[in-house]
């Protein structure tokens, strides 16, 4: 694949491997800016493994990683630091601090990397709260609220690095089926108001064919099919068939 000035990532003829374990056997992916962009493939695909390789988090085998056409492959330790400020990536727990409150989870970064002090801190955690409709909760502890209200947290405190892109994993496992349709459109919202790009690792249908852009499914460690909603519904591949439409019969096997 070579590199495309519009587009804001690009992952280049990727291969990783963990010992004899092949994951990732040569994956090509550009994405550009403002996409929302859902990654899938059935469990043990390489979908969480690929995007953690654009911050770092892994390295790949062989293979080019670039961020707006610049080659971040080898970037060092420190380097991935700074980029992780303008990709960040939401876990699919929303690791919160159990003893803080939701106000003080997300201000805790502002003052850790924005250099804010303890009261701008307080009143720019409220703003990002409001962001994500968690304003009149924000005195209660993260124990106190459920899962999906934990993700929209966790969502406001990735927002206070201000990021350019931000790596959804599997953001609506776990969740009841209104929690997940309200974190849905929250990643939507990001994407029309604050231009925010985001790469989604997902298996939820309704969340793919409700809010992505483009999807790309991963098998058998490479692209097998790189389109819209309409053409993965309307794809004749069996493979393909047997996941959109969750079938428990046919060549892939679950």
């Amino acid at each position: 694949m070579s590199s495309d000035s519009n587009h804001m990532i690009s992952f280049e003829g990727i291969h990783k491997a963990f010992g004899p374990k092949v994951v990732l056997s040569g994956v090509d992916l550009a994405v550009r800016e403002g996409q929302i962009c859902f990654i899938i493939g059935k469990s043990g695909a390489g979908k969480s493994v690929l995007v953690k390789h654009l911050v770092g988090l892994l390295r790949p085998d062989a293979g080019t990683i670039r961020y707006r056409d610049e080659d971040i492959t080898g970037y060092t330790e420190r380097q991935y630091f700074a980029l992780r400020h303008r990709c960040t990536y939401v876990f699919q727990h929303s690791t919160l601090f159990d003893s803080m409150t939701l106000q003080e989870n997300v201000a805790l970064p502002l003052r850790k990397h924005r250099g804010m002090s303890l009261r701008e801190s307080a009143d720019a955690a409220m703003s990002y709260l409001e962001k994500v409709q968690m304003q009149d909760m924000a005195r209660r502890r993260p124990g106190d609220v459920g899962d999906g209200l934990r993700k929209r947290v966790a969502i406001a405190r990735a927002l206070t690095m201000q990021p350019e892109v931000m790596i959804f994993d599997e953001p609506t496992t776990g969740l009841d089926p209104i929690s997940a349709v309200n974190v849905d459109a929250l990643i939507k919202a990001l994407s029309d108001s604050e231009g925010v790009t985001s790469l989604v690792v997902s298996h939820d249908l309704r969340s793919i064919f409700g809010i992505a852009d483009r999807v790309v499914m991963l098998y058998e460690g490479k692209v097998l099919l790189d389109g819209t909603p309409d053409d993965f519904r309307g794809s004749a591949d069996p493979i393909v068939h047997q996941f959109v439409n969750g079938l428990p019969e046919g060549p892939m096997a679950l």
